[in-house]
């Protein structure tokens, strides 16, 4: 076990960056996730990351501006392109898991994308370094 690819999950849930803020928000919820890999609608690539942080961000400053209320509303009508981070750090199948276990510390990350050619691979997030941990322990 040296790779990223040993540790991936390969089964990832994902959103196009044209999805509205209201479907992302429900996924989080359903699926007790807290990060969103954003696909590009026209051609599937990889384009960036929604986070659980950066949602509740947008919810908080829907709330304070329009109410409760109007949160359901304004979030079908925004897409996830427009409160996505597309300068985010990426893995690739083949990286060594010191390599990721240092970008993840040094640039306090909690996950990493894993992207090949410009396609979603998997993730890793700071849990799967956890439960890597705790194997590791455990021989």
């Amino acid at each position: 076990m040296k790779r990223i690819s040993d540790i991936m999950v390969s089964n990832v849930i994902s959103v196009l960056d044209t999805d509205d803020v209201h479907k992302a928000r429900m996924l989080f919820k359903e699926k007790g996730i807290r990060h969103l890999p954003v696909l590009n609608s026209e051609n599937g690539e990889f384009c960036g990351v929604l986070t659980q942080r950066s949602l509740l961000n947008h919810a908080f400053n829907i709330v304070e501006k329009f109410g409760l209320s109007g949160l359901q509303k304004r979030e079908l009508r925004t897409q996830v392109k427009e409160i996505m981070n597309t300068d985010c750090d990426t893995a690739t199948p083949e990286m060594d898991l010191g390599c990721a276990a240092e970008i993840f510390t040094t640039k306090k990350l909690s996950c990493l994308p894993v992207v090949e050619n410009r396609q979603l691979m998997g993730i890793v997030t700071s849990l799967d370094f956890v439960k890597l941990t705790l194997y590791l322990l455990k021989l």
